[in-house]
Parts: C-alpha cells; structure tokens; sequence
C-alpha cells in the first residue's frame, strides 16, 4: 500500500496513470473524516493523466492525529505534503463535499499550484447550507419535519426518533441509493473529526466549521473552475448555480437523478461532466 510520512502522520493514497503532459488531479474526500472510497470513481480518468485519491490524515487507512490538528490549516498542510511527495508542479484538485471546503482553502495558501478546480457538491458556505436544509427540511413530511425540529430546540440531536427522521433526509438528499448508503457507513471513516468539526447531522455545523464561509475567496479564482452536484442534492442546485456566477467563467453542472452521492447514484454521468470540463478547459 503506498504511504507516506512526515511530521503530520502517515498518509495512505492511490495513484494511477503514468505522468503526461496534461495536469495530475488529486481527489479529496468528504467529511470531514471520510474516506477514498467515495472518489475513487475518479481513478478512471487516468487513461491520460495521473489521478490520485487518498484518506487525509485522520481517517482511512492513514494515521490517526490528535485533536489539537483537527483543523483546515492541517488538512490544506496533508495535501501540500502529498503533492509534494508525488512531485507535481500544478495540480487540478477534485473536492467532494467537505473536500471542497479542503480545495478552496488550499487554492487560498498555494494559488500558484492550482491548474483547476472541481467543486463537487461541495461545502462553500455553512450559512448557505443551512438555509438549503431548512427549506428542504420544510418539504418533508409533517411528522418527520416535526420531529426533527423538536428534538434540535431541546438538544436531542442523538435520540432515535431523531436519527430515524434524519434518516429520512438522507435517503432523499444525501444518498439514494440503500444498500449503497448502508456499505458507505461500514467503512473506516472518523466520525470524531465529524462530530468535531461539523456535528451529529448534515443539516447544519454546530462544531468547527460553524458559520464557515469562503464566499469571498470565490473571486479571487482565475484558472478553470466546475460547480457539479445531483439533481436532488443537499448542496442544492440553485447555490452552486450562485457559487458558479462567483467565479468569472465558471460552470456549473447538474448531475440528474443523484443527490449528494453522485458518483455511487450516476457514476458514468458525473464522470464525463468531470471529463468534458477538463477537456474543454484544455486541462
């Protein structure tokens, strides 16, 4: 298994492809404390370029870190230290969902190393995505709506009936696919860094990343950038249309008939989005 190490912690990656001319990508993961698993479907478009995937420091198959490193600064500081341990120059970099807060932070310290960014239904803004929730939170039915409002106004965020509520919104907007969720939850991610950084649901961020916003570094970017998420995605469409207009030349994309999961929901679908942007963009 290749790895790494440096004062961090060790860092588990896979890479595939042989080194062309066009840029390298590097796939983040969700989460925070997720894992590869859920972007290794971009190891497929290594049939020109190299494409790596990785489980950031914390989670996965890498070393665990302490508390006191579970932040944007450390995670933006693994991805610099793969890069440079692959040796590459520039980068194209792929962020899902909280790997997108991972991207755009790193774009804000290392601009210079960045070719391209893919913004796959990604974390921007906390606020934002709070507000989506709540509105997509106020479609579901009576009952369930009620449940969960009740249980957030006293605090009982881990109560069954609230997790089974919960549920409920994942399933429409988080992944659509059962079986396909129920394997997810089996894999070695770190849900102490998710609890600690976002909180107990996907509905809103009561840890760390509580009122994040990158908004503002969204226009500082002037190298080819892609907004994609699914059709039914808790990252809604109408805000990464929002995010897109941010970014002079920017695309958005929508992935159809997948919420957040797009690459379990539409493999073939979000990939060659992913693909004709990098090709489009002379990547």
């Amino acid at each position: 298994m290749p790895k790494f190490t440096t004062k961090l912690g060790t860092t588990y990656y896979i890479k595939k492809g042989r080194m062309t001319k066009n840029f390298p990508i590097i796939s983040c993961h969700g989460g925070p404390g997720g894992t590869h698993h859920s972007t290794k479907p971009m190891l497929e478009l290594a049939n020109d370029r190299q494409v790596v995937v990785y489980d950031q420091i914390g989670s996965g198959l890498s070393s665990n870190i302490p508390k006191a490193r579970w932040t944007i600064a450390s995670f933006c500081k693994n991805l610099e230290e793969l890069r440079k341990h692959l040796g590459y120059e520039q980068v194209i970099l792929h962020g899902s969902s909280w790997g997108g807060t991972l991207i755009l932070e790193y774009f804000k310290r290392h601009p210079r190393r960045v070719a391209g960014l893919i913004f796959h239904s990604s974390l921007i803004s906390e606020p934002m995505w709070r507000k989506d929730a709540q509105r997509l939170i106020g479609k579901l039915p009576k009952k369930t709506k009620e449940i969960i409002q009740a249980c957030e106004k006293v605090g009982a965020t881990d109560s069954k009936v609230y997790k089974q509520a919960m549920q409920e919104y994942y399933e429409r907007h988080v992944c659509r696919d059962k079986a396909a969720y129920k394997k997810k939850r089996k894999r070695r991610s770190n849900a102490e860094i998710y609890q600690y950084m976002w909180g107990p649901s996907e509905f809103c961020a009561t840890g760390t990343l509580k009122n994040y916003n990158g908004l503002s570094l969204l226009k500082k970017i002037k190298i080819p950038t892609l907004f994609l998420c699914g059709e039914f995605d808790e990252a809604t469409p109408s805000s990464n249309r929002f995010f897109s207009k941010q970014v002079k030349g920017a695309k958005c994309k929508i992935i159809k008939n997948a919420s957040h999961s797009g690459f379990t929901e539409q493999k073939k679908q979000a990939l060659k989005i992913i693909k004709n942007f990098i090709k489009e963009s002379a990547l």
